[in-house]
């Protein structure tokens, strides 16, 4: 099988689910088949190859002068006038209209073309538009992969709001997306989803009858085992939360937990420190750190797991979002014992009270902290059992054979519909 891999960016550094997701899909099936890849333009900061990069020799870069860099806080004036201008000219969602350059569509359209490949992947909706305005000249199927629902996300988003102003603006951007995605999702002959519950919304809400299915997210087995400070918690406990910062749904969670959580496990256990890691946290954020001995903010770290290992557990506090959060799959790897809202856990086959406490309001939240700080017993049945699921459950080895086994179908059923 040859297929050609569109791509929005490049995926090192893994600095974000995303990217993380894609790139250990493209890994996986670098070993199935004859893979192109083709990366639009990257930040002039980021680090483009890695040591063993494992698919560099099949890498194409189109690279484009005028593109946004990506989002942070810090780059909010840099986006005021794309988004006034979106708001009030146009009627597409903005993220959509960001990270598509002409330079990348026509390349794109050409290997498409080519006769090169049998099958050509696009790498999220953002890419999606590309492909408009030839389907009947395309020569091979296209498949496109959901990372996430997107008017979900910018609908829950929304709903968290407290500024009148930014709720109008996501609500407007979910109204918009929930017109524009379901089209979009048409133009492709097959559409995976990352969990049972996105693969439902797109074919129950947007009507749509080329759902392939779920390509789940993995995880990478670690062999430490369970973290000391898990099977023995400290005098001094942290309790931990991962992800990019520059991601609203990320940054709200941490302040939730901040204002509304963390005061109520401290009123009995006064020495819990929480630590946030992840890039481009926003200012208000780190200067709160600056005066809250019990707030760390690490910003940007080259690796994780060291700070993943010195936490007694993991806190989901998410109240926006779509998608399987890849935090709790490395939680689990990391044998972290975790708490989580519904939101945070959704489209993961996780038990509550078995594989994962769930709780959705401050209060109980934080009594779900305290019990697991405070069961011995508990917190390390939990971490062994994470550590097992994804031993046995979740490789990205079985995420890209899944995948694989899509293309393949949808070229049998192109196959089967020309004879």
């Amino acid at each position: 099988m040859r297929v050609l891999w569109l791509r929005p960016g490049p995926c090192l550094p893994l600095h974000h689910g995303g990217r993380v997701y894609s790139y250990h899909l493209i890994t996986s099936l670098a070993d199935l088949c004859h893979l192109h890849v083709l990366e639009a333009g990257a930040d002039k900061e980021e680090t483009l190859d890695g040591p063993g990069m494992p698919y560099g020799h099949v890498i194409e870069r189109i690279r484009a002068d005028n593109r946004m860099p990506e989002w942070s806080p810090s780059r909010f004036f840099t986006y005021l006038w794309p988004i006034v201008r979106n708001l009030f000219a146009s009627r597409e969602p903005l993220c959509l209209t960001l990270f598509v350059e002409r330079r990348f569509a026509q390349r794109a359209r050409e290997l498409v073309q080519s006769g090169r490949f049998d099958v050509v992947v696009a790498d999220g909706i953002y890419l999606a538009s590309i492909f408009e305005g030839w389907e009947n000249e395309r020569r091979i199927p296209a498949v496109l992969i959901q990372h996430t629902v997107e008017s979900v996300l910018w609908r829950r988003v929304a709903e968290v709001q407290r500024n009148p102003v930014t709720w109008l603006f996501y609500h407007e951007m979910a109204r918009r997306l929930r017109r524009r995605e379901p089209a979009l999702c048409r133009l492709f002959d097959g559409v995976t989803a990352i969990s049972e519950v996105d693969a439902e919304h797109m074919r129950r809400v947007y009507g749509l009858t080329t759902v392939l299915g779920v390509v789940p997210i993995g995880a990478s087995s670690i062999p430490e085992g369970v973290p000391e400070s898990v099977i023995k918690v400290p005098s001094s406990p942290i309790v931990t939360f991962v992800g990019s910062m520059n991601y609203q749904p990320n940054a709200d969670a941490a302040f939730w937990f901040i204002r509304e959580v963390l005061p109520l496990i401290r009123q009995t256990l006064p020495d819990v420190k929480f630590r946030v890691i992840g890039r481009d946290p926003p200012r208000s954020l780190v200067d709160d750190a600056k005066v809250n001995p019990a707030l760390e903010v690490t910003g940007t770290v080259k690796e994780v797991l060291p700070l993943l290992r010195e936490c007694a557990t993991m806190v989901v506090p998410l109240r926006a979002g779509s998608g399987v959060r890849l935090k709790i799959m490395e939680s689990l790897s990391a044998g972290l014992p975790i708490v989580s809202t519904s939101v945070g856990a959704e489209g993961l086959a996780l038990e509550n009270g078995r594989d994962i406490l769930l709780a959705d309001d401050a209060a109980s939240f934080a009594q779900a902290v305290l019990r697991l700080l405070q069961d011995d017993v508990l917190r390390r049945e939990m971490a062994e059992r994470g550590i097992q699921r994804v031993r046995s459950e979740f490789s990205w080895k079985q995420s890209g054979v899944r995948l694989f086994e899509m293309l393949a179908s949808i070229l049998k059923a192109r196959a089967q519909s020309q004879n």
